[in-house]
């Protein structure tokens, strides 16, 4: 077991420690590289990555997969069969950029205004890519190796549509995992929830305040949505800080107000949106019911009214505790306990939740931030860029994860 060394150090003791696996990986991480600079270089935005989900495609069938294109509008699915009977285990990648400029002084930076790879889905892409080429050369002793590459992860629906139109099915799948690159965690290193939710759920909303407007000299004479707005807004922040567990987790954050015309005029009417995000799902349960009840509540207390629509969108990434044990596992036997690091949920949301609500499934953090601080601008950033060494560490795992997934019965795995 390798116990020290970090950055490309861990990975380079798997040449004496497990010299297959060092020389597979080895074999693919070029074109896996290439590949991402490739998509970098060529973004697509959610339900339009038809020419990611090409390439995808392509190169599959060239490996020798069976391949169904237009899985959930642009979905992609790979199938390989192992040489023995074992469980499904399916393996998901995203594939959509988001509509952002991306600003690094890089060779792959794209070359599409306002489009760019700068969650890292690109890179999801390319692993998963290495990954299937290093099967299609080794092939799969026990099992069925199913990879999921989904479209519009960034506006939360690619994965249900992807189920919706049968992901999951034909085969069957009976565990599931995904990784996600993070510059929060250096390179040779991951991370992985402490508790069962990996992420948070994300929903949205609007408020709609309504009054009656006048002169602001007057304001007497008026019933004002603003002053309304503000006493709702802080109020509702109780909810978080006197109605939740402190050790439970709850944001409420408004991102959005709207309200007037110019500045001697109280208006009619003051329009909030925001966001809730929640672990537990019996916390995000109560939270349109709280939320409502205290923006009536006060605003009918100041002689106006309030609106609330609620948006549900996607839930907690739920890590099941037999899928994650084996990715400890997995880590450990390759990189050595340190490289493992345990850590709180994010409070991000991801759609790979869907999947995770359907079969017992293992979420984690690939650690991208390399030598150079290049590499350390947060998931969004427009300078955001990963270190590529990774990838050694993503396509090494998940081959050992699915080896080790597809030895066991499928009724371990639940």
């Amino acid at each position: 077991m390798v116990q020290t060394l970090d950055g490309i150090g861990r990975f380079e003791e798997l040449k004496e420690s497990r010299p297959e696996l060092y020389a597979t990986v080895r074999g693919v991480f070029d074109e896996a590289v290439a590949t991402r600079r490739h998509l970098h270089a060529h973004p697509e935005l959610s339900f339009e990555e038809t020419e990611t989900a090409k390439l995808v495609a392509d190169k599959l069938r060239s490996w020798g997969y069976d391949v169904r294109e237009g899985v959930g509008g642009t979905g992609v699915i790979g199938v390989m069969e192992g040489a023995a009977p074992g469980p499904v285990v399916g393996l998901r990648a995203d594939m959509d950029a988001l509509p952002m400029l991306d600003e690094i002084d890089q060779p792959y930076r794209s070359t599409r205004d306002g489009k760019a790879h700068t969650c890292g889905h690109d890179a999801h892409t390319s692993i998963l890519l290495g990954v299937a080429r290093a099967f299609s050369e080794t092939g799969l002793q026990r099992g069925t190796l199913k990879l999921v590459f989904q479209p519009a992860e960034e506006i939360g629906k690619g994965a249900e549509a992807m189920i919706r139109d049968g992901a999951l099915d034909n085969p069957k799948v009976d565990v599931m995992a995904g990784l996600h690159v993070h510059p929060s965690v250096r390179t040779g290193e991951f991370s992985l929830s402490s508790t069962g939710f990996a992420t948070a759920a994300g929903d949205f909303f609007e408020l709609e305040f309504n009054g009656e407007g006048g002169h602001a000299a007057y304001p007497h004479q008026t019933v004002d949505p603003i002053m309304i707005a503000a006493q709702t807004l802080v109020t509702m922040q109780q909810i978080v800080s006197r109605q939740t567990d402190p050790l439970d987790s709850v944001v409420l954050s408004f991102g959005k107000i709207e309200g007037g015309t110019k500045n001697n005029i109280i208006p009619d009417s003051v329009r909030v949106e925001g966001t809730v995000r929640t672990v537990l799902p019996e916390t995000r349960n109560r939270m349109e019911e709280r939320m409502r009840a205290i923006a009536e509540g006060v605003a009918g207390g100041l002689g106006g009214s309030c609106t609330l629509t609620y948006h549900y969108g996607v839930p907690s990434v739920k890590n099941a505790d037999v899928p994650a044990r084996v990715f400890e596992e997995t880590v450990d036997s390759l990189f050595g306990p340190q490289a493992l690091k345990k850590v709180i949920p994010a409070m991000g949301g991801e759609d790979f939740s869907f999947f995770s609500e359907q079969v017992p499934s293992v979420f984690f953090r690939l650690g991208t931030h390399g030598e150079d601080d290049r590499t350390a601008y947060a998931n969004h950033n427009n300078r955001f860029d990963v270190d590529e060494d990774a990838f050694l560490y993503g396509i090494a795992t998940f081959i050992e994860l699915t080896n080790r997934m597809t030895a066991m019965a499928p009724e371990e795995l639940e």
